[in-house]
Parts: C-alpha cells; sequence; structure tokens
C-alpha cells in the first residue's frame, strides 16, 4: 500500500506491480512541508506513510462531529488518505478559487495560507 507508478504498471486490480521500477512507495513527490500536493495520487502515497498515521487519527478524533457523514464510511488509514486528499473547502476561498492553483490536494492539518485579494 502507498506505492505511485506508471499506468503501464497497474495491476487489473487497480494497485501497482511493486517490483517494477517506476513503483515509488510513500512518494511525497509534488507535496509540500504543509502537507498539500499539485498531484493527488502522491497526496494518498505521502499520507499513507506509517508516520502521519497519529496526524491522521488526531485530525479524525476532532472532526468526528463535524465531518461526521463524509467519515463515516473510513475503515482504514487508505480510505482516510483518500478522503483527506480530494479537494475541500479548506482548500478554497470565496468558494470558486483554490487558496494554492497548484497545490490543492491536502492530508495535512494546516490549509494553503489565503491569497492577496
Amino acid at each position: 500500500m502507498g506505492y505511485v507508478c506508471e499506468r503501464a504498471d497497474l495491476q487489473v486490480n487497480g494497485c501497482c506491480t511493486v517490483n517494477v521500477l517506476s513503483s515509488k512507495q510513500y512518494s511525497c513527490n509534488s507535496c509540500l512541508p504543509n502537507g498539500c500536493c499539485s498531484v493527488y495520487e502522491y497526496c494518498v502515497s505521502c499520507c499513507l506513510q506509517p508516520d502521519k498515521q497519529p496526524l491522521l487519527e488526531h485530525f479524525l478524533n476532532r472532526a468526528a462531529a463535524a465531518f461526521q457523514n463524509l467519515f463515516t464510511a473510513v475503515e482504514d488509514h487508505f480510505e482516510l488518505c483518500l478522503a483527506k486528499c480530494r479537494t475541500s473547502s479548506q482548500s478554497v476561498q470565496h468558494e470558486n478559487t483554490y487558496r494554492d492553483p497548484v497545490a490543492k490536494f491536502c492530508y495535512g492539518e494546516n490549509p494553503p495560507e489565503l491569497l492577496p485579494v
């Protein structure tokens, strides 16, 4: 789990073939230190690093009430990363502009800074 690879190295189940050169586990390529990435797949891969699990558990405990409908379906670390990396209201300002137009997929607790108006 946590691999990113070339499309040609995907298996029929959607997972990467792990023993090929293109497969990279826990890759944070395109990700910033705040946990925001420009590529969704790298966001999920980086989020899946074992050392990120306490951060995600902390988020889940805090968000349990506020985002109950979104996160009640989350059953494991992978599903939580899928949900966190999707663009959300924390990624946008004024409901129609990304806070960071490049790194818009975030798993971290700190969303991108608001852009000047």
